[in-house]
């Protein structure tokens, strides 16, 4: 069932993308406190508008996390009303990794080609043509979402990279806190946006194929 899979996808993306958000809140919170004692004690050339910011920056990722517990909860309730079951307390998610769906396909004709080892190149039943049309636009969207996909995982790697960087220039007093805050934020946005683009390209999957097992 569709919502199903959407939804047990929704609750495996959260979880990603509140690990990320409780990691950098993390880095706002230890940012903010060594920006007060540097501002408190004199140090360096830090104002109040710097600590302003990270306190903003923090006050942000603070709201990610209560949106993504929110939707994590109602992901859950929607699976417990569409599978007819409760869950029995905290379930535990924390082993299946948050992966894309196995599909490399690009076109409906390669798809159809290895679904039915009797079909001859070129040539496809009528049952399939029937609904080629319904499944060429779902293969669209399955392949807007891979290339947002494959886009997003090189952002990611290049993010990471970015803020380990910054994090530690800040740790060694040799970092400012603007670009500390700019590093977080990026990450932040890259790195939970790679994980909405993972969610996107399974339901795009997902629905090109719930298309094909109506024909």
């Amino acid at each position: 069932m569709l919502e199903v899979k959407r939804n047990y996808d929704l609750i495996l993306a959260r979880r990603e993308q509140l690990e990320i958000s409780r990691e950098v809140q993390g880095h706002f919170e230890k940012a903010v406190t060594q920006a007060e004692k540097k501002f408190e004690e004199g140090e360096g050339d830090i104002s109040q508008s710097a600590i302003t910011k990270l306190k903003l920056g923090l006050t942000g990722t603070l709201n990610d996390i209560v949106r993504f517990e929110s939707d994590t909860a109602l992901a859950k309730l929607r699976l417990e009303q569409y599978l007819g079951i409760q869950w029995a307390g905290d379930v535990d998610i924390s082993g299946p990794k948050f992966r894309p769906a196995d599909f490399p396909y690009k076109t409906v004709e390669e798809y159809l080609k290895k679904k039915s080892s009797s079909s001859k190149p070129g040539k496809m039943k009528k049952t399939d043509r029937a609904g080629l049309f319904e499944r060429r636009a779902a293969m669209i969207e399955v392949n807007l979402a891979r290339e947002k996909l494959v886009l997003g995982r090189k952002s990611r790697k290049m993010t990471r990279a970015l803020l380990v960087t910054e994090v530690a220039n800040y740790d060694f007093g040799i970092g400012n806190e603007s670009d500390l805050f700019e590093a977080l934020i990026i990450y932040t946005r890259v790195l939970v946006g790679y994980y909405d683009t993972i969610y996107d390209f399974n339901l795009a999957v997902h629905r090109f194929m719930k298309i094909d097992s109506e024909r």
